[in-house]
């Protein structure tokens, strides 16, 4: 089938299967009294895997961007109900926090979220089978490989100097995270899509493979830091773009197939490991079990289901925001340095990570993160999920255009873009504003001055 076919009988099963979870949960307007979280769980597992091997095949690959961000978006959104559906034995702390029905009230708008996402991404596939151009794409810096190669070398080589020291005094001598300055947080903005945009563009083996290298030196090191998320998403970007952007002459061999697992299995292993030892804690055999790894790994993953309980037990005291919260993201992109009235601090106390941290966070003694899904909710209550469909059909928009038809700069501009979209569903909207800002926008301002200054000179 062509993908036009595949989007129609796509498109047709999600309808169906969207249909069916309305009438199996819900009985009238509420949520049927005998389904228990356990059976919702066991329910949104299922239902979230048909549609990821709908996705993949829709995507063309199971190591497509399209497929890792749905695949993050799962994870991230419904880890910790995957871990109740798959181990009637596992028992997670901060669930047992909340009552029956915000736990099946949770679980259900997470489903529906996820079938609204999985709808909005198969939406665009069957718009159109023509890709266009993405942004500056046509531009003639954007076309000039030297240009490009050289500005982005130099932009890694200065955050690598700047960045990485902190890294390395977070992960060796703290053993944690920590509060950098303004200079630190502008490199680690930048490392990894200036290493992905030269990487995008280069053709130099020896060069190539330095910052392959330091790439994964600071993946790791951020881990090291408490940073696993930090430090493995990167990773499976790096991954993406080999298997995906890289070398089209090295066919994707069974030996390729099977480096990428053993890659994967380290990595896990990594995490689990890692977080270990940063915690202080000894590693006996029985935590490095498969058993022990997955409930781990997938609840890391996984917690920020937390933010959709947390959100639904305060708006029934305080109310939903009606789009306040987007349209602070939007104000919040503005510099500081520009805004004398203080605009921008207002608007960034209206978010729902602000408000989820002042009132749950420091109870707790940490960051609670927040969610795309949270935010949703936060705004327009259960009808938040026409939000996450829409956001659904953006990225697609964005991710869809096949590696072997896109220019360099448009590989960048999906790379970059899969770096902060692997990590921002457990953020918030304005997470995804930033990097967008950042990877794009920023990135193009820097090369076009950069362009302009080597005229000059």
């Amino acid at each position: 089938m062509n993908v036009k076919e595949k989007s129609v009988a796509s498109l047709i099963m999600q309808i169906v299967l969207f249909i069916f979870s309305i009438y199996f949960i819900f009985s009238g307007f509420k949520i049927r009294p005998d389904l228990t979280f356990y059976q919702l769980s066991l329910y949104g597992t299922v239902i979230s895997v048909i549609i990821w091997v709908n996705i993949i095949g829709l995507s063309g690959s199971v190591f497509s961007n399209v497929s890792l961000i749905y695949l993050s978006f799962v994870l991230f959104q419904f880890g910790v109900p995957i871990l109740y559906a798959t181990e009637r034995s596992y028992d997670n702390f901060y669930i047992d926090l909340f009552n029956s029905s915000v736990l099946n009230s949770g679980a259900v708008f997470t489903i529906i979220c996820i079938q609204a996402f999985a709808l909005g991404i198969t939406l665009y596939y069957l718009k159109s089978n023509n890709h266009g151009n993405l942004i500056f794409a046509r531009t003639k810096w954007a076309n000039n490989n030297l240009l490009v190669e050289e500005s982005s070398l130099i932009l890694f080589n200065v955050c690598l100097v700047i960045y990485l020291p902190f890294t390395l005094y977070g992960a060796f001598i703290l053993h944690s995270r920590f509060s950098m300055p303004a200079i630190g947080g502008l490199a680690k903005q930048f490392i990894f899509p200036a290493a992905i945009l030269y990487l995008c563009y280069s053709k130099n083996k020896k060069v190539r493979f330095f910052v392959y290298f330091m790439y994964i030196f600071e993946c790791i090191a951020s881990m090291m830091t408490g940073g696993r998320t930090e430090g493995i998403l990167p990773l499976l970007v790096l991954i993406a773009y080999y298997f995906q952007y890289g070398n089209k002459k090295k066919k994707f061999s069974f030996i390729r197939f099977v480096t990428l697992i053993i890659s994967m299995i380290i990595i896990v292993f990594l995490i689990v490991i890692i977080a270990k030892l940063r915690e202080g804690n000894s590693i006996s055999g029985s935590e490095l079990s498969l058993k022990s790894i997955y409930e781990s790994l997938i609840g890391e993953l996984g917690f920020n289901f937390t933010t959709i309980l947390f959100v639904i037990t305060g708006t029934q005291f305080f109310g939903l925001k009606y789009g306040s919260s987007y349209l602070a993201s939007f104000i919040s992109l503005i510099p500081n340095t520009l805004d004398p009235f203080g605009i921008v601090n207002k608007a960034q106390l209206i978010s729902g990570s602000n408000w989820l941290q002042q009132s749950y966070g420091n109870y707790f003694g940490f960051g609670l993160g927040f969610s795309l899904i949270g935010e949703a909710y936060y705004n327009f209550g259960i009808y938040g999920f026409i939000v996450i469909f829409f956001l659904g059909f953006l990225i697609a928009d964005l991710q869809s255009k096949p590696a072997e038809l896109c220019t360099n700069w448009e590989k960048y501009i999906q790379l970059a873009l899969l770096l902060g979209m692997l990590t921002v569903t457990r953020r918030d909207f304005y997470q995804l504003l930033k990097q967008i800002e950042y990877s794009i926008f920023v990135m193009a301002l820097y090369i076009f001055m950069y362009s302009k200054l080597k005229r000059r000179n």
